[in-house]
C-alpha cells in the first residue's frame, strides 16, 4: 500500500507539473487545416493564373489547372470568378489599375510641361510591358475579356484618363479641327508606345537591336517621343 501511494502521489506531482506548464504557456495551437482559409482566395487565384500565363499562355490556361495550382477544388474559381473569361477579366482590371499607378508616378517625378508629362506616360507604359509581360499581353485581348466588367471598364477609362489629360494639355486650342486634332494626336502617342511595347516583346530579334536592357529600352522610347515633339505641339 505504501509503494503505490508512492506511486500516485508521483503521478500526481508529475501531472500538476505539466498542468501549470500549460497554465503558464497558454493552450497549444493546433495545427493549420490545409488549404485557404485566409479569406483571400479570390487573389490566391489571380496570383495562380498569372503564374499560368507566364508558363503557358492563353492557348494553355484552364481553370482546373489554376485551381491546381492554388491547392483548392476544381469549382473554387467559377464560384470567385464564374468562368474563365470572369477570372482573365479581373486580372485584366487590377493590371490596368497597376499601369495607371505607374503612369501617375511617372508623372509626378516628371516636369509639369506638358510634352515631360506626355513623355513620363509613355515611359511608364512600355516599363509595366516590360516588368509584367504576361499581364501587358493579356489586358488588350479583348477576345478573351468581358468588355462589360466594371472594374475592366474602370481600370482601363482610368489609364487612357493619362494619356487624354497630356494631350489636352498639349493642344488647348479653341479652334473648329480642335477635336480631330486631338484625336489624332492621342492615336500617334498610343501608336508610338504600344506598338515599340508589342515588338519589345514579341520580336527577339527587335528587341536585340534596340533594346539589350530595360534601361536601354526606355531610353530609345523617349528618344522617339522627343523626335516627334514637334507633331504633338502644332
Amino acid at each position: 500500500m505504501t509503494a503505490v501511494r508512492r506511486r500516485t502521489a508521483q503521478g500526481s506531482g508529475t501531472g500538476g507539473r505539466a498542468a501549470a506548464r500549460r497554465r503558464k504557456d497558454g493552450p497549444r495551437a493546433r495545427p493549420s487545416a490545409p488549404g485557404y482559409h485566409h479569406g483571400d482566395l479570390a487573389n490566391a487565384l489571380m496570383i495562380a493564373a498569372e503564374a499560368l500565363l507566364k508558363e503557358a499562355g492563353l492557348e494553355g490556361f484552364t481553370l482546373r489547372e489554376v485551381a491546381r495550382r492554388a491547392g483548392v477544388s476544381h469549382g473554387a474559381p467559377a464560384h470567385h470568378f464564374g468562368d474563365a473569361r470572369g477570372l482573365l477579366s479581373a486580372l485584366a482590371a487590377q493590371s490596368f489599375a497597376q499601369l495607371a499607378g505607374a503612369m501617375a508616378a511617372r508623372r509626378a517625378a516628371a516636369a509639369a510641361e506638358p510634352f515631360e508629362q506626355l513623355v513620363a506616360t509613355g515611359l511608364a507604359y512600355v516599363d509595366y510591358a516590360l516588368a509584367h509581360r504576361a499581364r501587358f499581353q493579356l489586358m488588350f485581348r479583348s477576345d478573351r475579356l468581358d468588355p462589360a466588367h466594371a472594374a475592366l471598364v474602370e481600370g482601363g477609362a482610368r489609364t487612357y484618363a493619362h494619356l487624354i489629360d497630356c494631350i489636352a494639355a498639349l493642344d488647348s486650342g479653341p479652334d473648329r479641327d480642335a477635336d480631330a486634332r486631338r484625336q489624332q494626336k492621342t492615336a500617334l502617342a498610343w501608336s508610338i508606345v504600344h506598338g515599340y511595347a508589342s515588338l519589345l516583346l514579341d520580336s527577339c530579334e527587335f528587341a536585340a537591336q534596340v533594346a539589350t536592357s530595360r534601361a536601354r529600352a526606355l531610353a530609345t522610347l523617349e528618344a522617339m517621343l522627343r523626335r516627334n515633339r514637334e507633331a504633338f505641339l502644332r
